[in-house]
């Protein structure tokens, strides 16, 4: 058995997924296996792997169903003790996978451990936090928690840092933490699987923590987000909020999640269609996906 399995799932990713597995493969311990999930592209994503990265194994799905479908059907197959799920966009650095392995060699009831994530620039990327809030959630559909950071104390240096929830950009798990509280629930469009799946697993008594010398350099939103200045995809992400915090508070608190989020979903149009051209197109169709979910 592999002591560690990277599970990328790529849709129309060709050459980023590439990049991706190049960086794991020159920098991964010893008794490493990876999988590139291929979730139905047309791009050549398979061929380019199979000529340019051989030892990459590729599991093919034959349509395109979206990302917790590829991620589920790529860690099936996975053999690892640890597996790691990786986007396509996120570029491992020299020691990041060696640490993660590390974390949960020291400590047997830590279940899920996330990478620091960066920005390209460098500049620090949120990687976890605690479970999400209607005040959190305004923050993501208003915008304003761009600002968080100016707000948020500043933190000792520590080796870890233990939250309720870590990034799925960079998300690994021991195998008996899928095996009791996995698969990643396929209903969400693409956002708030891992905040599902780190929640059982605390839930179940793991530890989930961020390994803050496990540095992933990640491309926000680059699998989905395209040209959109935004770097994520509202229609996806605040109907995925809105779902996920129905199931986790219940039907009462979603009358007042949806008129709150939508209220504030409608006014950051406003605001975009009168000083930022470009973005207005997706605020209104999430914003109308908002109205529709929840329910």
């Amino acid at each position: 058995m592999p002591d560690l399995s990277v599970v990328i799932p790529t849709f129309n990713t060709a050459a980023m997924t590439l990049r991706c597995c190049r960086a794991v493969l020159a920098s991964m311990p010893d008794g490493t296996e990876v999988i590139v999930a291929d979730d139905g592209s047309s791009d050549g994503t398979a061929e380019l792997l199979a000529r340019e990265a051989p030892s990459v194994q590729i599991v093919r799905l034959e349509s395109n169903r979206g990302f917790a479908p590829a991620a589920n059907r790529g860690i099936a197959v996975a053999r690892g003790r640890i597996i790691l799920l990786l986007n396509s966009d996120a570029i491992v650095e020299a020691d990041a996978l060696t640490a993660i392995l590390s974390a949960f060699d020291a400590d047997p009831i830590l279940g899920v451990a996330g990478a620091r994530l960066l920005n390209e620039d460098g500049t620090p990327q949120w990687s976890g936090g605690r479970t999400p809030t209607l005040a959190w959630m305004i923050g993501v559909v208003s915008g304003a928690g761009r600002f968080a950071h100016f707000f948020r104390p500043r933190r000792l240096a520590q080796a870890e840092s233990d939250v309720d929830w870590v990034s799925g950009a960079a998300m690994a798990f021991r195998r008996e933490v899928w095996e009791a509280s996995g698969p990643l629930d396929e209903r969400f469009r693409f956002y708030c699987q891992d905040i599902d799946l780190c929640l059982r697993a605390r839930k179940a008594g793991w530890r989930v923590a961020v390994i803050e010398n496990a540095r992933v350099v990640h491309a926000l939103g680059g699998t989905v987000a395209g040209d959109n200045t935004l770097r994520l995809d509202p229609e996806r992400l605040w109907p995925d909020l809105l779902d996920w915090g129905t199931a986790h508070y219940g039907r009462r608190w979603s009358v007042v999640a949806r008129l709150v989020l939508v209220s504030l979903a409608w006014l950051r149009i406003a605001w975009c269609s009168v000083f930022r051209r470009g973005a207005t197109r997706g605020l209104v169709l999430a914003a109308r996906r908002l109205l529709e979910c929840g329910r």
